[in-house]
């Protein structure tokens, strides 16, 4: 793990707790150190292989992570939105594989956000099945840009997950987190 995310990676353990038995990534942003010491993290995992063009995010906290990464990296940012969100302009549409609930989610980004040609990554708060961000991936590919990475607080995916995913980096990883 880099040092410069070692801060960030204390913050999320110091943080994190399990709330009848689902993860609580909500509490560590609650606190304004360790939000911005997290966002200063994540920044820094969004450009540890090359300097990304844009961040994009999935809603909710994928969104409002994003937001404050794009801004923090001095880029822009376009949302990913799940079905049902006002979101005007010409959109692409992508229904995701079942995720860990096996509830599939049809996520939607506006064409004209994202340049072809660009450089992309994802920030969320945790990636496990891979499922939503492989939809993102396909929504940036029409666009013709290329998602080049992830980066999440936390990284719960398996060899199987991972399969057909741009390189994923995070903060911590689900076996550092203590017992639900």
């Amino acid at each position: 793990m880099r040092s410069d995310v070692n801060p960030a990676s204390d913050a999320v353990l110091q943080h994190f707790q399990w709330i009848d038995g689902h993860a609580d990534t909500w509490r560590m942003l609650s606190d304004p150190g360790a939000l911005q010491t997290i966002i200063d993290g994540l920044a820094s995992l969004a450009e540890c292989e090359q300097r990304p063009d844009l961040v994009i995010g999935i809603e909710a906290r994928g969104l409002a992570l994003g937001l404050a990464v794009a801004a923090r990296l001095g880029i822009g940012f376009a949302p990913v939105r799940k079905s049902g969100a006002l979101f005007a302009g010409d959109k692409l549409l992508q229904t995701t594989e079942p995720d860990y609930r096996g509830i599939r989610q049809e996520l939607s980004i506006r064409r004209d956000l994202i340049a072809p040609g660009s450089r992309v990554v994802l920030i969320d708060d945790w990636i496990e099945t891979g499922s939503q961000a492989r939809a993102a991936m396909r929504l940036v590919a029409r666009c013709g840009a290329n998602l080049a990475s992830i980066v999440a607080i936390v990284d719960d995916t398996n060899d199987n997950a991972r399969n057909g995913l741009p390189s994923i980096h995070s903060l911590v990883t689900s076996d550092m987190l203590p017992s639900s």
